[in-house]
């Protein structure tokens, strides 16, 4: 099977992070094809931003859906994720809610760490949309400012290990998830250090898109072929204005 890694944050080095962390679990016959956004920000960290890098997302899939048979939004605050889902029939994940139904695997109560305070109304909202309040403990972050994406793990391992502890301690969690594609291959430098079991993100992305192909094919009325009904619209980028329309 062949899976689209899109990352709809505009940093190269994230995409080739998420890449180099999902490629180590990829099943034997799946080719992982890494994408970056050629718009919006460097790495999403409001949900302003998140809003925005959701109409990029269709903007994109509009273009290159059918070339894959799974895709995977990059991205912990899943932009883009249900309106995808709605308007494309190729099977489609996000980083956070792969990461919270993992979680539901391993423990009783998971915890989302974060590199920034900003996202922690856009994450319960997933949450929320999930259906697992009684499975979350809380989100925790750490302070101060990111200076440097690209150095965010090393600069900050001690703090974020030090919010993860206090999750299990304090909040309750039985299991971890570094929130965030700037997080993903961060467990296997701290997982010595934390007494729980630890999500990552990116490879619990990857497993989703794999089982979701092998999943729609085995549904008899899996969605294929489907299209919300036409409409004309005016302004939007020309392959998502074709697509809507029914014309691409």
């Amino acid at each position: 099977m062949k899976i689209l890694l899109y990352n709809p944050n505009t940093s190269v080095s994230i995409t080739d992070t998420l890449f180099d962390t999902a490629k180590l679990v990829i099943s034997h016959g799946t080719k992982l094809v890494p994408m970056t956004a050629q718009k919006g920000f460097p790495y999403i960290s409001n949900k302003a931003e998140a809003q925005i890098a959701g109409g990029t997302v269709l903007e994109v899939l509009s273009k290159y859906h059918n070339e894959f048979d799974a895709v995977i939004i990059a991205a912990f605050g899943d932009p883009g994720l249900i309106a995808a889902r709605e308007m494309f029939d190729v099977p489609i994940v996000g980083l956070g809610e792969s990461a919270m139904l993992s979680a539901c695997l391993f423990g009783k109560k998971f915890s989302v760490i974060s590199f920034t305070k900003n996202m922690s109304s856009w994450y319960e909202e997933s949450v929320e949309i999930l259906g697992l309040q009684n499975r979350y403990s809380g989100f925790r972050a750490i302070d101060g400012v990111v200076l440097s994406i690209d150095e965010i793990q090393s600069l900050q391992k001690e703090a974020l290990i030090k919010a993860a502890k206090d999750a299990i301690e304090i909040d309750g969690a039985d299991v971890i998830i570094f929130a965030g594609a700037p997080l993903s291959g961060f467990k296997k430098f701290v997982e010595k250090e934390i007494s729980v079991p630890i999500i990552d993100c990116a490879e619990a992305a990857v497993k989703q898109a794999e089982l979701a192909v092998i999943m729609a094919g085995k549904i008899s009325n899996y969605k294929r072929n489907y299209k919300l009904p036409p409409k004309n619209s005016d302004g939007l980028e020309e392959n998502l204005a074709k697509y809507i329309s029914h014309n691409g």
